[in-house]
């Protein structure tokens, strides 16, 4: 080993008279251990949080949308779809259509929004078929009865939605559109009422569709809004969820100048750059506690420069030279801030795992559309904010070594 670090591990274990420093310096190794675990947490809290939403937003919708640029519906959607589906990059392809409804059952009524589902497509491209948690999609096609009122078409409804008309499985649900027809005094609105048998329950894990949204079959949803063999979007899964913008510019391009696209990043730009703003403020808060803590290395240094200087002017008259002085000091500090690196680092993981095991970091679901955060600690994060630590570590050990370095041992040594 060499000297230096011999000398400055050995300065690292005060005598009973230099408690003072001891003190100091196990109070800048708490500073050191607490930020860097609060760092770590913090970090694994909003990479958990953004991926949790991420997954639910994709998970409940579509990756890409095709949609008419006048806002008018797709005649020949069917046809579109098939021609989509062969763009590279998009997994699968389907019509779509969305009614705003009000759903009625008893004295119950909820406003909702109706999705419609076509049940010719692969099973792929309609989300529906993968949330189902109760019940069967493949039930939403309409039944083969002619008894219509006997044997209604089929609907799924979000757990939450359902939770609140208090709908249970094969109940009989009363859909409200408010359609328009045009009459010698405009355009007025025409009601629809339609009955439905509940078929199952869809939860995606975002309250938001869970509480607001249904589907039926895009076929019976047509007949429902008056709106004819049309279809308002087609959606698209796609094989690379961080591509979609390349692969958008592909499908239009298919389509034509008629058609405009949107993906999944454009409709929720607001909340990831509000998360990714909120993470750069929660890196450099806890950027800042580090470096106060490093304030408490800085000073156990220099009073070790004070209570050493003895050492230090007979280091120099037995040949040490002023690099090698200043080298003990740089390490001594070097060393507190890996011992409290390693520290935070082992309480992080721990903290990590707490709180993954027991769902310690519990959300308000109408707000989050989550009931809970679990964290997720990448191994970037943690080399990059260990290296962060010691390299602040090693910024505050200059002023000390160099105070330490610039000591003259004939001055020191004169009066003793």
């Amino acid at each position: 080993m060499p000297y230096e670090l011999f000398i400055a591990l050995r300065y690292l274990r005060a005598k009973r008279r230099q408690m003072a420093v001891s003190v100091i310096t196990g109070v800048a190794i708490l500073g050191v251990t607490i930020g860097v675990a609060a760092l770590l947490v913090a970090l694994a809290l909003i990479k958990g949080f953004r991926h949790e939403i991420q997954d639910k937003i994709l998970q409940g919708t579509a990756h890409l949308n095709l949609l008419r640029a006048d806002g008018g519906n797709i005649e020949n959607y069917g046809e579109l779809a098939a021609q989509i589906s062969t763009v590279p990059g998009v997994v699968a392809a389907s019509a779509t259509s969305y009614e705003p409804v009000l759903l009625t059952i008893g004295d119950r009524s909820e406003q909702a929004i109706i999705k419609g589902v076509d049940l010719t497509a692969q099973a792929s491209a309609n989300e529906v078929f993968a949330i189902t948690v109760e019940g069967d999609a493949k039930q939403l096609s309409r039944p083969d009865s002619p008894a219509v009122e006997d044997s209604p078409a089929g609907i799924i409804i979000g757990k939450e939605l359902a939770r609140t008309l208090g709908l249970q499985l094969n109940a009989r649900v009363t859909v409200v559109s408010a359609a328009t027809s045009l009459t010698p005094a405009g355009m007025l609105p025409r009601p629809r009422y339609t009955s439905f048998r509940v078929v199952g329950f869809f939860a995606s894990g975002l309250y938001e569709y869970d509480s607001k949204w249904a589907y039926i079959a895009l076929d019976v949803l047509q007949q429902l809004s008056g709106k004819g063999n049309t279809a308002g979007v087609i959606q698209m899964r796609v094989a690379d969820i961080y591509a979609v913008s390349e692969i958008g510019a592909r499908v239009q391009a298919k389509a034509g100048a008629a058609f405009i696209t949107n993906n999944w990043q454009e409709l929720n730009r607001p909340l990831f750059a509000a998360l990714q703003l909120q993470q750069r403020i929660v890196v450099i808060f806890f950027i800042l506690l580090i470096a106060v803590a490093m304030l408490n290395i800085i000073t156990t240094l220099t009073l070790m420069v004070v209570e050493k200087h003895k050492d230090v002017a007979i280091l120099r008259a037995q040949g040490a030279t002023a690099a090698s002085i200043g080298r003990i000091f740089c390490l001594q500090g070097i060393s507190v801030g890996v011992i409290g690196t390693v520290s935070g680092f082992a309480l992080g993981v721990i903290l990590y795992w707490l709180i993954n095991a027991y769902h310690l970091i519990a959300v308000p679901a109408e707000i989050y559309s989550i009931s809970h955060v679990t964290l997720q600690l990448r191994v970037i994060d943690c080399l990059g904010v260990c290296l962060t630590t010691v390299f602040i570590s090693f910024l505050a050990t200059l002023y000390p070594a160099y105070t330490a370095a610039k000591l003259q041992p004939v001055e020191v040594l004169r009066y003793e």
